[in-house]
């Protein structure tokens, strides 16, 4: 009766021998996968100037024929002259110098990635898995809150101070336009808070998305806007009551850096003439070469010399106005008579030609034919077309409930939430 313990006992001595040494191999098989994961050089940098991918791996001692055959395969799938100087890019290298994979990143939104396959013999080229895959994006959402003060003078400063950059601040300056003319009324003291969303691309900062609802500040005087989209049209911007941020004209024909270097006046000294005459518009300085928009959609009606004005732009608009900008360095390309632009299309750059002493923009704007001050006449327009009745309670809920996150709970100030953020769920395919 003592045979079945024993034949048990060699049984399971028998299977405990042979557990033994595929163990053993498993153990073997690990570490000769972690040696070989280990056995590559990782290089990360940055596409240097007039490269081309082939330069790019020969530089890191890649073999002519491996970089032949990577290129070859590589093309099918990306047009290789689209390479970058600067642009980041990441490559292992086995020791044996194949290339285990490459990724490039082609813009904000997506990026190459090259992947070696196995060798079916030892004398056999790497097949390789070619894709161009977009990044995984998410949006956050941010507020901040800054000043216009003697250490930040411009809303670019007091926004970079803030700990944003430039893109967010003329958008910013975009959204205000019709209302704000940030080149010449910031003034210490005025303030701005705003609301807009993050893009954050593996990790890290990937730009900006919207604007979702801003604030400004100036002389007592507190403009805000909220994006909103009207069923079945395009988001816009939109003031406390619903009516459109968008004004017939834009307050200024130039970005928000330009100063008015010489006013509306019915007598004045030319300063190439020597003559006391009218100046029947406004000059901005504004350095050589800085782009000049449309102040309201309109029909080009001159665009060419003028003599005295240099290379000019007349164009007509609505209710009886016309805009002239005069003295650009260059007409915008193919812009001529006839042609119909929009408010905020560009029509030319900033230039010292006809009789002009520096580069500046001389801006005028008449009204059934007779020159009118331009300045004075912004201000006078009346607010943007409102949001329909119908529309308008959807509007309110949605005003306030952006106001609420913009401005914070009651006893939380904006100061507060400043560089709190909400990831929204799921990637977002671009900015």
């Amino acid at each position: 009766m003592r045979t079945l313990p024993l034949a048990l006992s060699a049984v399971v001595a028998l299977a405990g021998c042979s557990a033994q040494p595929a163990q053993q191999a498993s153990v073997t098989s690990l570490a000769a996968v972690q040696v070989q994961e280990q056995a590559t050089r990782l290089i990360e940098a940055r596409v240097p100037r007039n490269a081309t991918l082939a330069s790019l791996l020969r530089a890191h001692q890649v073999s002519d024929d491996i970089v032949n055959h990577f290129v070859e395969a590589a093309k099918k799938q990306f047009d290789l002259r689209r390479i970058r100087a600067d642009r980041p890019y990441r490559l292992q290298v086995g020791l044996d110098g194949a290339i285990r994979e490459f990724t490039y990143q082609i813009d904000a939104d997506k990026f190459l990635k090259v992947v070696g396959g196995d060798d079916k013999a030892a004398d056999a080229l790497p097949d390789y898995d070619v894709q161009v895959l977009p990044y995984e994006k998410h949006k956050a959402l941010m507020s901040i809150r800054g000043e216009i003060s003697r250490e930040a003078p411009s809303l670019i400063a007091a926004v970079n101070v803030a700990g944003e950059s430039i893109s967010l601040a003329l958008e910013f300056a975009r959204v205000f336009e019709g209302e704000v003319d940030f080149g010449n009324e910031l003034q210490p003291g005025d303030s701005f808070e705003i609301l807009f969303e993050k893009v954050v691309r593996e990790g890290e900062f990937g730009g900006y998305g919207d604007i979702v609802a801003a604030r400004f500040t100036t002389s007592g005087r507190s403009f805000e806007a909220f994006r909103y989209a009207i069923p079945g049209q395009k988001a816009d911007y939109y003031d406390r009551d619903g009516r459109s941020m968008r004004r017939f004209f834009l307050k200024s024909p130039l970005k928000f850096e330009p100063r008015v270097t010489s006013g509306f006046s019915f007598r004045r000294v030319h300063p190439v003439l020597k003559t006391a005459r009218a100046h029947r518009g406004v000059d901005y300085g504004a350095p050589s070469g800085a782009p000049v928009l449309s102040v309201a959609s309109g029909t080009v009606t001159r665009a060419g010399w003028t003599g005295g004005g240099g290379n000019s732009v007349y164009i007509k608009h609505d209710n009886g106005y016309e805009t002239r900008y005069l003295h650009f360095s260059k007409i915008a390309s193919g812009l001529r008579a006839g042609m119909r632009v929009s408010q905020g299309e560009l029509i030319g750059y900033v230039g010292s030609t006809g009789l002009s002493t520096g580069p500046h923009l001389h801006y005028e704007l008449l009204k059934g034919g007779t020159h009118v001050n331009p300045l004075d006449e912004h201000r006078k327009l009346p607010p943007g077309q409102p949001i329909p009745s119908a529309a308008l309670a959807a509007y309110v809920e949605h005003r306030d409930r952006q106001a609420y996150r913009f401005a914070g709970a009651p006893d939380r100030p904006l100061g507060q939430l400043a560089r709190a953020v909400t990831a929204s769920p799921g990637p977002v395919a671009g900015n």
